[in-house]
């Protein structure tokens, strides 16, 4: 395990949401090649595309869902995949299954809603609102966690999110050009913040990270740990983890790494 604070993302390759996501996005996009193709016309965009007024008009209520999972092209695709899977697969396995798509359906979906203020008559597609919202969670998560730009440059995660969001406002006041849907991006990064905000209770959404963490790697049982004979108070487990929950894995010491794993195996003995 490294000791340095750079984001490695390739530990479990593809958790069950992000892996399905993945293959459905794909899917669709061959899809809409082969439709292309065979009629000549945009028929899924007109049908599955998000266009505000046509939801309201004609109660066409799929579209804030669907519009996730069409793409304008190849390289629109590619770079969505490729960053819900470089931030989205920590996060599922910290999270969970469920919470993480949950969590990602709502934040393509509050994506939708901003459009229905600023794109009413035009069509979006992409899953790039929800994307964002992934990344704005890892911000959240691992604010010091290091992001290679463009595989060159270093930054820390909580600073990439907020210049992107600095950027995508900038562009949203000033008149976006070249068709891209900078309010779904806002839409998408301002739900997932609130949705942090409002879940994580009083201790924040670091410390109920945390608390899913104990839950699934640890199994501690209510009213402390069984260990038998354990030096090692609940407190000093407790700090181990909150420092996972701010910085990552990668930011613990050899001992703390011990100190966990001894944890672990006397709880799957007992």
């Amino acid at each position: 395990m490294r000791r340095v604070g750079t984001y490695d993302p390739t530990g479990g390759w593809f958790p069950p949401v992000v892996k399905w996501l993945l293959i459905a996005n794909g899917a669709v996009f061959a899809l809409q090649i082969l439709v292309g193709a065979a009629t000549g016309s945009d028929a899924l965009l007109v049908l599955f595309g998000l266009r505000p007024a046509t939801v309201i008009e004609r109660g066409w209520v799929w579209q804030p869902l669907t519009y996730m999972f069409l793409h304008a092209g190849f390289f629109h695709l590619l770079l969505n995949m490729f960053v819900l899977w470089m931030f989205g697969a920590e996060i599922e396995r910290l999270w969970g299954t469920e919470e993480f798509l949950k969590y990602y359906v709502v934040c393509g979906l509050g994506a939708a809603a901003l459009l229905f203020a600023f794109n009413w008559g035009s069509y979006t597609i992409g899953a790039s609102g929800a994307v964002l919202g992934v990344l704005l969670a890892f911000g959240m998560l691992f604010p010091d966690r290091y992001i290679y730009l463009w595989f060159l440059i270093p930054v820390r995660a909580k600073w990439l999110v907020v210049g992107i969001a600095a950027i995508e406002v900038l562009y949203l006041v000033a008149g976006s050009r070249g068709g891209i849907a900078n309010a779904a991006h806002l839409g998408g990064m301002a739900t997932g913040w609130i949705w942090l905000k409002r879940r994580g209770g009083d201790g924040g959404a670091l410390e109920r990270l945390a608390a899913k963490w104990r839950r699934r790697r640890l199994k501690l049982v209510e009213g402390g740990r069984r260990g038998k004979g354990d030096p090692r108070t609940e407190a000093e487990i407790d700090r181990i983890l909150d420092k996972i929950s701010k910085h990552g894995l990668d930011s613990l010491t050899d001992e703390e790494e011990r100190i966990l794993d001894e944890a672990s195996r006397r709880d799957r003995e007992e």
